[in-house]
């Protein structure tokens, strides 16, 4: 478990205060909530790229991380293919990842031959094929069309199972198809207001969900 206990963290306005969150190992948790809300910064702690004002962060000491930033961050000078295998030196299984997420017959392009949704996949791949502990997906299908979506995920969710991961997004249908378990915020300052399995959604939940009225 990944415990995140009592924090606080303010810029010009709270973000955090007295916030605590548990995230479970070897399964998805998708962190679903609107923009400004405070889940980039959450995974920003839990990385290490800022710290709380107060409060701990415990259960990920020592651990590896593999991530998808809500930026690419792509080598420019690499291919797809090269981009790919900075996480992983097997031929084979590149070529499976890349083959899942439509992207082998675009092995030896380069990233500026790409578009936008094509560099989204290839920063999916680079994280996939890392083995790491954790997996953090922020924003991950942003540029991906719908109908490539559905197979994008059902391939993630194949090659991290057993895994523990936290996605995060503000789209509640993602969260559902994805995720184990969905815990919901709202902002001014954060919270958790709903923290629930996926078993446990139906689409009524989901439609609360987007009216605003859960």
């Amino acid at each position: 478990m990944i415990y995140f206990k009592n924090i606080n963290k303010a810029y010009e306005k709270t973000v955090f205060s007295d916030f605590s969150m548990d995230i479970n190992d070897g399964g998805i948790t998708a962190l679903l909530g609107p923009s400004g809300c405070g889940k980039t910064t959450l995974i920003n702690m839990l990385l290490g790229f800022e710290k709380p004002d107060n409060g701990s962060i415990s259960g990920a000491e020592s651990k590896s991380f593999s991530v998808v930033f809500q930026e690419d961050r792509l080598l420019e000078s690499f291919t797809v293919k090269e981009n790919a295998m900075v996480s992983c030196r097997d031929e084979k299984l590149c070529r499976k990842v890349l083959e899942f997420l439509d992207l082998y017959d675009f092995a030896a392009f380069y990233i500026d031959e790409l578009s936008g949704g094509m560099k989204r996949r290839t920063a999916i791949a680079r994280c996939l094929l890392k083995n790491a502990d954790i997996y953090i997906l922020d924003e991950p299908f942003k540029g991906i069309d719908e109908v490539l979506k559905k197979k994008i995920i059902t391939a993630m969710k194949y090659y991290l199972k057993g895994k523990t991961c936290l996605l995060v997004t503000h789209d509640i249908e993602e969260a559902v198809q994805m995720a184990d378990w969905i815990k919901i915020m709202k902002s001014n300052p954060s919270e958790i207001i709903k923290d629930v399995s996926t078993k446990e959604i139906d689409t009524g939940f989901i439609e609360d969900f987007k009216n605003g009225t859960l």
